[in-house]
Formats: structure tokens, C-alpha cells, sequence
């Protein structure tokens, strides 16, 4: 192939000739010049043709065939005609080609930003060598920086969220453009008062997606008073279902089926009463009981005298949070609850388990392999000892209705009623029936769900939900109902418009990949660019 074609192929428009080609085994050498008559003076900007000397620059280009390829390019240094510039000669620059200082081409700098801002510097570096682009990763990061960072422009609807820089320590806040769901910015904090500052230079902003931090909402109401906030609908549902699910857990003894009566022939409790739990095959009480009562005492007497939690905590050799735990706890009754009634890997194949009997297959092994199939992850034992009340003869008229967790009864209730099935419908209604304060919550839960899915823009039909939910709501959602209360506006928006953070949420799981990939190690000034920069 002659030197024009090759020059061609290479170097299209960009007004070089190649003078010698030469192939190696991982190398290709090529001896450049350029073609172009004159060159412009950096200094004055007037072009010039007159020679003052030739010199040589090495530079490296993207790779041919998985070869590395060298130039050796032979560069002019040329005089400026014009009496007035201050320079007297200038080194030639080849557009699209050369850079003052530079040892790589534009075209090679430009892809290792494009795997800079992709992957970062390690594994940047790691691939680049693969693909015969030798570089480091300081090269890489450097790279980043020297790019501009682009100006946030006109914004009239912002998406606004925070993300963890060191979780549990840092956190920083995100800006999404909500037209085109990209980050426009990236503030070094999550406080009211910087993202006011921030506001304050953009008075365009008309309305602003948030979820339901209160510096956010502080932030847009003194920095951009004129701008309609808007609650995420995710996040109030979100909100309710954690409210729910704290309900739940603090009626978890509501949970467990009705216990039989105790048998006045006999003065030992039948398996399954709830003497039972508490007491061992002996009759005597377990440890485990007898060591939550003497904690529980142990911890509140304590309170009651006025020590606090650290202190507690200290003095009975315990962690922070069980002393937290037991202070949180009414009565002692509502920790036995978890601790006597704990879920076992059995129970979500107890129904399975059932139904096999019936059909005639009591081959324990046989069934354990059957349940392992479906997900089971015990062992025969569990299995045996289950089957154990069917050997004896004490087998169920019906089938057994699926365990009762709190995270279970919680996706039933905040789900729709028409995706539950029977066996769900049936056992949520014979729930709220031995429980009223579940029931309460159930009806409270669905109807602001709802008018959350629904968007139901009835300011009437909020503020009867609140109210009731006053008079005769669990704590737990009275404190969900306070909240809602106290940024009414931004709830009431959202049930008027389809305005979401979803945006917002999917920039922020973006950010979190851009961490990983940086061993979560990058400065706030290295991370933000990656987060503006990359597409």
C-alpha cells in the first residue's frame, strides 16, 4: 500500500503525509509530516510559512490490528511575520492531530477519556492495556480533570436527592435536569442552606421533584419560594409501608394462630399453647425466657432511675441497641413474642408438606429432596421432626395456612386487594378479625394508597384521611399523618401531577456504580466530574 493511501485511511482531512511505514511484531512506526503550507501563530493568530528549523516529536496513536502505533512526526518551527507579536517563532500544531506538550494524539486522548469517565483509573488503565493503549491510572484521572465541567443552563423543573460519599458519615446531593434526567450538579452536602445558595443563582426553577427530607423542603422554600415543591409518590408509599411494617412488628404476637386451650387433665401446657413456648420438654422455664425477663427488668429499673442507654449499656456488658430495644419495648410479653415464636426454614413449605401427605407420599427424605427443588434449604431433620404430629396420628383437617411474618402481613396489606389471592385474602381477614389494631391499619394504609396510586387530587379526601387517622390511628401512622401534615403542599402536588423522582433515584443508583469502580476512594471534586461528565 503506497504512503498517500495509507495517509488516507489513517489520517482523513487532517492534511498529513506519511513518508515510511514500518510493521512490527506489537509495534507500527509511521514517519508523518504535515502537508499544509502554513500554520497560525498562537500568539497573534496570523499564519505563516517561513521556516525556522525542523525538529522531532514522537507521538502516540490509537492502536492498528491490536498493534501500538508511534509516530514519528517531523514538526516545523516556523517565524511569525508580525513585528508586533510578542512570540518570534512558534512550533507548528497539526489540527485534530497534535497538542502543545502532548506525546499522544487528539484522537488517542479522546478515547482514553471516553474509558476514563466509563470505568476510572485502575480499571481504566487495565483495559487500556489490553487494547495496546499503555497508560496509568493517574494519566486516566488526570485526564478527568482537565475537562471542563459543563454549566447547569436553564432549569425549570429540578429533580433533587442525596447520596452516601462515606455511609453513615459524607453525604452529598444531587441536581437532575428533569427534562432530559441528567445531573446538572453536584453539591458537597445535604444541608438546607447550600441547597438554598444554590436556588438563589437559578431563579428559573419553577418546580422541584424531592422526596421528603426535610432540609430539601427547607432549602426550596427559602431559596426559591416561587417554585411548587412535589413529593415523590415512591417515597410516601415508601414512608407508609415502613410505618405499617412498625405496627405490625409491634403487634407480632397478633401474628401467631389462635393457641389451643389447655387440657385440665393434664397440668403440662400441650405443644403449641403459648405456656409451651416459654417452657422446655422438662416443664421448666428456657434460658432464653428467663434471661429476657431478668433483662427487661434489669434495663427499665435502671431507666427508671434516671441512667442513660450508653451508661446501661456499659454497666450491663451489652450493646447499644439491645438496651435500645428493651427500653422501646412496653411489656416484657411483646419481646417474648420474638423470642418464642421465631420463623423456621419449614414454614413456607408446611401447606406443600400437607398436601403431599394426603396424596400418600410420608417418605421424609422423599419429600425434603421434593421441598429443595422448590428453594428448601434445611435438611431431612426439620423435615422428620415436622411429620413428626402427622406419624402420631394428629394430622390437620386442613391445610396449614401459611406463616405469619411481619414483613409477609406488611406486603399484604400495602398491596393491591385484588392481586392477593384467597389463601392471602383469607388469612389478612381472619388477622384483622383477632386484631383490631391491625384492621385499623389495613383500612388507613389502603385508602392513602389509593389515593396515592390513583392520583386523586381531592384536597377533601386527604384531610379526612388525616384527620381520622388522629383520632383513632396507631402511633406509627399518627407520625406518618404529622409529617404529611407539615408539607401538605408537596403531598397534595403529587397526588395532582405525575411528577416522580424516578429520575432522581436512577441517577443516584448510577453514582453508586461510579463509587464501586472507584474502590470508593475518590475526592469529591474527581467524583462529581465522573458524575456530570460521564453520558
Amino acid at each position: 500500500m503506497d504512503a498517500a493511501r495509507v495517509a488516507d485511511l489513517l489520517f482523513p482531512g487532517i492534511g498529513v503525509e506519511v513518508e515510511e511505514m514500518v510493521l512490527g511484531d506489537d509495534e507500527v512506526r509511521l514517519a508523518v509530516r504535515s502537508a499544509a503550507a502554513s500554520a497560525a501563530c498562537p500568539g497573534c493568530e496570523r499564519r505563516s510559512s517561513r521556516l525556522h528549523c525542523y525538529y522531532r516529536r514522537r507521538l502516540a496513536d490509537r492502536p492498528i490490528a491490536g498493534r501500538r502505533v508511534r509516530l514519528e512526526l517531523k514538526a516545523r518551527r516556523l517565524v511569525c511575520g508580525n513585528d508586533r507579536c510578542a512570540r518570534r517563532t512558534f512550533a507548528e500544531q497539526i489540527p485534530a492531530l497534535t497538542s502543545r506538550n502532548a506525546r499522544r494524539t487528539t484522537a488517542l486522548t479522546a478515547r482514553l477519556t471516553d474509558i476514563a469517565l466509563f470505568l476510572g483509573g485502575r480499571a481504566g488503565a487495565r483495559i487500556s492495556g489490553r487494547l495496546a493503549m499503555t497508560t496509568c491510572r493517574d494519566t486516566l484521572l488526570r485526564l478527568i480533570r482537565a475537562l471542563p465541567v459543563p454549566s447547569s443552563g436553564l432549569v425549570p423543573h429540578l429533580g433533587v436527592d442525596e447520596f452516601a460519599v462515606r455511609r453513615g458519615r459524607t453525604y452529598a446531593t444531587v441536581l437532575v435536569d428533569m427534562d432530559t434526567h441528567r445531573p446538572i450538579d453536584v453539591l458537597a452536602d445535604r444541608t438546607a442552606n447550600t441547597f438554598a445558595t444554590w436556588l438563589r443563582d437559578h431563579p428559573e426553577v419553577r418546580t422541584i421533584c424531592r422526596d421528603r427530607a426535610g432540609s430539601f423542603r427547607d432549602g426550596a422554600r427559602t431559596g426559591a419560594p416561587q417554585a411548587q415543591q412535589v413529593a415523590d409518590a415512591w417515597h410516601l408509599l415508601h414512608n407508609l409501608a415502613e410505618a405499617v411494617e412498625r405496627v405490625v412488628g409491634r403487634h407480632r404476637a397478633d401474628l401467631r394462630e389462635p393457641l389451643a386451650v389447655r387440657d385440665d387433665q393434664d397440668d403440662v401446657p400441650h405443644f403449641g399453647t403459648a405456656a409451651s413456648n416459654e417452657l422446655d420438654v422438662h416443664g421448666r422455664p428456657r434460658p432464653l425466657v428467663a434471661r429476657t425477663r431478668e433483662r427487661h427488668q434489669q434495663i427499665h429499673e435502671r431507666i427508671e432511675r434516671g441512667d442513660s442507654l450508653r451508661a446501661i449499656a456499659r454497666e450491663l456488658r451489652l450493646s447499644r441497641g439491645t438496651v435500645l430495644r428493651f427500653a422501646r419495648a412496653a411489656d416484657v410479653e411483646q419481646l417474648l413474642v420474638a423470642a418464642t415464636h421465631r420463623p423456621s426454614v419449614i414454614d413456607d413449605y408446611r401447606r406443600y408438606l400437607h398436601h403431599r401427605w394426603m396424596e400418600g407420599c410420608t417418605n421424609a427424605s422423599a419429600l425434603t429432596r421434593e421441598i429443595q427443588q422448590l428453594g428448601y434449604r434445611g435438611d431431612v431433620n426439620t423435615v422428620q421432626r415436622h411429620l413428626r404430629q402427622y406419624r402420631t396420628g394428629a394430622i390437620p383437617a386442613e391445610a396449614p395456612l401459611p406463616h405469619l411474618t411481619v414483613r409477609r402481613v406488611t406486603d399484604w396489606i400495602m398491596r393491591r386487594p385484588e392481586r392477593l389471592d384467597d389463601t392471602e385474602r383469607k388469612c389478612l381477614d381472619e388477622l384483622c378479625e383477632r386484631s383490631p389494631a391491625l384492621a385499623t391499619t389495613t383500612q388507613y394504609a389502603r385508602r392513602l394508597a389509593t389515593m396515592v396510586r390513583e392520583r386523586r387530587s381531592e384536597h377533601l379526601a386527604l384531610d379526612v384521611w388525616l384527620a381520622d387517622v388522629r383520632l383513632d390511628g396507631q402511633p406509627e401512622l399518627r407520625t406518618l399523618a404529622g409529617g404529611i401534615r407539615r408539607d401538605r403542599a408537596a403531598v397534595l402536588a403529587a397526588l395532582n401531577t405525575t411528577l416522580t423522582s424516578g429520575a432522581v433515584e436512577g441517577n443516584v443508583t448510577r453514582i453508586k456504580l461510579l463509587k464501586r469502580q472507584m474502590y470508593g476512594r475518590a475526592n469529591f471534586d474527581l467524583l462529581r466530574r465522573r458524575i456530570l461528565l460521564t453520558p
